[in-house]
């Protein structure tokens, strides 16, 4: 039990993870369901008998190059039984002897000297090195880990070399390509005996430029005539299209075999293993958030594999019941039991019919792809080829593409559920690319224009007309270079109204949706916190999943990165062998730092009442100790203002150099409504750092400050009625005359667990005054003297008194955003990993607590 304690690491909203397995769930019975199934008892299994041989085995060395592995298997065996011999390959200067049984291993160890052939053999333990999961034996190729991938990135000259090298990393090989057609070219083989005419086409990553390993096979089954008439591919003469299969590569591991009969076994290998697990490989960039966690919760369950027999099959989740189902899900159940039964080396096939576009999902043993058949999905080729052509356009959309979308991976902003998914985030990009001034690619209108006659496509009433030849049309003036696009990205993203607008890439501007969707045509188009526009489906917003966290996190997420792509970490390679450049825009973001990006709400108030019930909320009712910082419009001309009086702290804040001005006033002047230089807004806070960059870093992230000690207040500043401090005249929080600061944080030191037994503490204190005075906190001025005598309680039960030298048990940044209406906490100093527990007890809290103060005023 303590091995699969070992193994297991509880992630936020219950969700846990399997460090043996690089596998994440949802919740307990799904982590039940992985430990008791076939991949982590073999690995279990696997690592026991690595971990019973490394204590049989020693580590020779000092032998002549002349010497073999049956020479010293000899010698050995003196000893006691010899198991086996392993030589190093390379020099044959080494060799790790594996002993019949620990005894015998002993034996050998005691002995003092040990020669063969007139020389003094070295003989250690062999060392016991952390047990590393098999790499997968799929033909597929692997991405890099994130220490492949530093260290590939850190050799390039610049940030558009490392954004281009990406790519070549992450992108298919010529390999895995021609293994695709390959197995698009069995499928087409096998249905056409069924539909005579018919037509597989790929769609989706496979054609669309931006294809990485791993990612699935999107087909699309047409039953009639194309738009655009296209000959069906070609099987392979000789050999035939099965041993064509394996030939390129592992013959072994290619080799088909006939249909998989229902119970088969799925190979032993990461995907064709609980294929249905989410799994996070090691080499992964995608850290598990409460989002992503919630949204892979039916994956994880057991009872979501596909039917073992085509003839009885149980309703999927969302599916209809069988007298509901229509002639297209009749259709599917056919094309899901051709594939079961006649296509080879497939098994895992599941219909479902209940998706936006119902699919067949299914497996393919031999080449390891995952994939998905769809009858109704022609808008879907129109889609991957309008993609392909604005790659085509300008070499800067797919580095870019690859960058970002690697870049939201790591912060846990793409995947599925409420997350943006790779094709919302591709026409994000893109969206970017045609506001540019100049526009680095035309607007779908434009392209409309430009097709020729036999380019003109209507699919489902939709034009999906635009040129495919990619020569035809005139190259972008705009010479930008990638890094300078890249943080215009995260400028522009940071402040667009993604509520109150829709990203049309089709007008290449944002349309205003405060009065609903901008034409009546577009009647179905569901609008959320996040607006972006199909480029052809016009009633579809691809982003209608986005939660409102998401969106806040996206934006969040987006301003830290822009604050970084400020500095000169970012623009210049490190000659101390620092992170540099991509490196630390692509590294994952720890649980914490998630957390800091995801804003908590604030209810609906003036802000200056706002940030004084926070205030209070934050130093009466929680016991914290408080430093404030304002986010103010900065000086004209940039100047600092009069220095403080005599006597007062200087105030510490973020260096905002820029080694090329020009490309700052570019970001600025780029993002819609954004702000010109002199409207440039600055972070002032005493602490010495701004709130966006600690939410850059992880923590423990090697670069990162020191943690600050807690502070008392500075010099020139009173203790208020609100409970903030007050700036007097000159000191740091100190704002022009009529300017109100658009954003207020405080730098926030607890020494007890506040938020632990909270609730319990409350009731027992109102049970008390029940007995006493009688009757519950009605005003907010009760309520805030409640809460301040059930931190006291909490302070008591806790023990050790709050001492000003005494090290904080956590130290945190609390930001109220104007503009945003909502605040986000970033960690600070957490040396116990406490900081998700108090962000999720702040998020809860905090809003009814501002509700509770401002009922009264």
């Amino acid at each position: 039990m303590a091995a699969v304690d070992s193994d297991v690491e509880s992630l936020p909203r219950g969700a846990f993870r399997c460090r043996l397995c690089h596998v994440t769930t949802a919740n307990r019975p799904s982590l039940d369901a992985h430990l008791g199934g076939r991949k982590h008892r073999h690995l279990v299994e696997l690592r026991a008998a690595r971990k019973a041989q490394g204590l049989r085995s020693v580590f020779v060395s000092g032998f002549p190059r002349d010497v073999d592995s049956a020479q010293l298997s000899e010698y050995f065996q003196a000893f006691g039984p010899v198991a086996s011999v392993v030589m190093d390959k390379d020099k044959g200067v080494f060799a790790i002897v594996e002993m019949g049984d620990v005894g015998a291993r002993e034996a050998v160890l005691s002995q003092p000297q040990h020669s063969l052939g007139g020389q003094r053999l070295r003989v250690r333990p062999r060392e016991q090195k952390e047990f590393q999961k098999p790499a997968s034996k799929s033909p597929q190729g692997a991405a890099p880990d994130s220490h492949q991938l530093a260290a590939a990135l850190a050799e390039a000259p610049d940030v558009g070399a490392q954004m281009v090298k990406l790519v070549g990393l992450r992108e298919l090989s010529q390999a895995e390509r021609q293994l695709r057609s390959l197995v698009v070219a069995l499928i087409q083989e096998v249905f056409t005996e069924f539909f005579p005419g018919c037509v597989v086409h790929p769609f989706g990553s496979s054609i669309n430029s931006f294809d990485v390993h791993d990612c699935d096979l999107d087909l699309f089954l047409d039953l009639g005539d194309l738009e655009e008439p296209q000959p069906a591919p070609k099987a392979p003469e000789s050999p035939s299209l099965d041993s064509a299969l394996a030939s390129p590569l592992d013959p072994q591991a290619l080799a088909c075999t006939p249909a998989s009969p229902p119970d088969s076994q799925p190979p032993a290998s990461p995907q064709g293993s609980e294929a249905l697990d989410f799994e996070t490989p090691s080499s992964s960039l995608a850290p598990r958030t409460p989002d992503s966690a919630l949204a892979s919760e039916t994956l994880a369950s057991p009872q979501s594999l596909p039917p073992a027999s085509p003839l009885q099959e149980d309703p999927g989740e969302g599916e209809a019941p069988p007298g509901e189902k229509t002639e297209q899900g009749a259709m599917l159940e056919l094309v899901g039991s051709i594939l079961r039964g006649c296509v080879p080396g497939v098994y895992r096939v599941q219909t479902v019919p209940s998706a936006r576009r119902p699919v067949v999902k299914f497996c393919h043993r031999p080449s390891g792809l995952h994939g998905d058949i769809s009858l109704s999905n022609r808008l879907a080729l129109h889609n991957s080829r309008f993609l392909s052509l604005c790659s085509e356009l300008d070499e800067r959309v797919r580095p870019l593409v690859y960058t970002l979308r690697c870049w939201a991976q790591g912060r846990g902003l793409s995947g599925s559920g409420p997350l943006l998914n790779n094709y919302a985030l591709t026409l994000l990009v893109i969206y970017f690319l045609q506001t540019r001034d100049p526009p680095v690619l035309p607007t779908v209108s434009q392209l409309t224009q430009k097709a020729g006659e036999g380019e003109q496509v209507a699919v489902d009433g939709w034009d999906c007309s635009f040129p495919r030849d990619a020569s035809r049309l005139e190259p972008s003036t705009n010479k930008e270079p990638l890094s300078s696009l890249l943080a215009q990205f995260f400028s522009c993203v940071s402040c667009w109204d993604l509520r109150g607008s829709l990203l049309s890439l089709r007008e290449g501007r944002a349309l205003p949706v405060a009065g609903g969707p901008p034409s009546a045509l577009w009647e179905g188009l569901r609008l959320g916190p996040m607006n972006l526009q199909d480029p052809f489906d016009l009633s579809h917003n691809v982003a209608a999943n986005v939660t409102s966290r998401v969106a806040g996190r996206l934006q969040n997420c987006c301003r830290a990165a822009a604050s970084y792509c400020r500095s000169l970490q970012y623009q210049h390679r490190s000659s101390r062998g620092r992170d540099w450049g991509l490196l630390p825009l692509l590294q994952p973001s720890s649980p914490s730092a998630l957390l800091s990006a995801t804003p908590i709400p604030l209810p609906p108030a003036p802000f200056p009442q706002l940030t004084a019930a926070l205030a209070q909320v934050l130093g009466e009712a929680l016991g914290c100790q408080l430093e404030q910082g304002t986010k103010r419009p900065r000086s004209e001309g940039g100047g600092t203002g009069d220095s403080p009086p005599e006597g007062s702290r200087k105030r510490p804040r973020l260096d905002r150099r820029r080694t090329g001005s020009e490309q700052g006033e570019r970001e600025q002047q780029g993002c819609a409504g954004g702000r010109s230089e002199e409207g440039v807004e600055e972070m002032v806070i005493e602490v010495g750092e701004a709130a966006q960059d600690w939410a850059q870093r992880s923590p423990g992230q090697p670069g990162a400050p020191p943690l600050p000690p807690a502070q008392p207040l500075a010099p020139g500043e009173e203790q208020g009625p609100a409970g903030p401090p007050v700036a007097q005249e000159g000191s740091p929080v100190e704002t022009r005359k009529g300017a109100s600061p658009s954003s207020v944080s405080w730098r926030c030191a607890v020494w007890h667990r506040v938020w632990q037994g909270r609730r319990r503490a409350r009731r027992c204190l109102r049970q008390q005054t029940k007995e006493g005075a009688g009757g519950r906190a009605g005003t907010g001025v009760e309520w805030l003297a409640t809460e301040a005598q059930v931190t006291q309680q909490l302070r008591a039960l806790g023990g050790a008194e709050q001492r000003p030298e005494a090290e904080p048990l956590l130290t945190f940044v609390v930001s109220a955003s104007q503009a945003d209406q909502a605040l986000t906490v970033t960690p600070l100093q957490d040396s116990q990993g406490l900081f998700p527990e108090l962000h999720h007890f702040l998020q809860v809290f905090l809003p009814q607590a501002l509700r509770h103060l401002l009922k009264g005023q």
